[in-house]
């Protein structure tokens, strides 16, 4: 008599895996606050673009000339440091924002550990950005440095509840598996 013995280990492995490996459940959808994170990306992105359109502005000849060069009434020695970090952070973050938008519709593992890393390097080149305005006089003195003031506080809060979600949350640790 022929018996045979089933047990739950004894069916084979798929053949792309190790016998020992565990067949892992697909990601689940991109849900919850993960739908806020998407949108944001996304707008960021679109934002980035938008950016570094009006940073080239600047670097056309009359322009860069008129803001860098000594004699003219819109000279400041400031200027051409504060255009040339405005256009290479732009270029930094664009390329950056495609590499996260890949990696988070992918639901690459690295996701989570790379936004923790890179939105406080945003903050502080933001806040770098800010200072360098700041000491040009005409920037300064005007309403939209202001409320850029106002802007890195909500983004220095902001930075405090998104870290710990990308760390802490459950639907994080199950969607970037791959």
């Amino acid at each position: 008599m022929d018996t045979e013995i089933k047990t739950e280990f004894s069916t084979p492995a798929p053949q792309n895996m190790n016998a020992h490996e565990e067949v892992s459940p697909a990601a689940p959808k991109i849900g919850g606050f993960l739908i806020v994170v998407a949108i944001g990306l996304v707008v960021s992105f679109m934002g980035n673009l938008g950016h570094l359109a009006s940073a080239l502005i600047p670097l056309r000849g009359e322009t860069w000339e008129r803001l860098t060069t000594p004699g003219f009434s819109s000279y400041h020695p400031y200027w051409k440091s504060l255009l040339l970090f405005g256009i290479i952070s732009t270029v930094v973050f664009l390329v950056l924002n495609v590499v996260v938008l890949v990696l988070f519709f992918r639901k690459h593992r690295s996701f989570p550990t790379f936004m923790v890393v890179l939105i406080p390097v945003i903050f502080v080149s933001m806040l770098a950005g800010y200072y360098l305005e700041g000491l040009v006089p005409a920037i300064a003195e005007s309403q939209a440095y202001a409320r850029q003031g106002h802007d890195l506080i909500l983004k220095f809060i902001a930075l405090h509840i998104w870290i710990p979600y990308f760390v802490v949350s459950d639907r994080v640790k199950r969607t970037f598996i791959r």
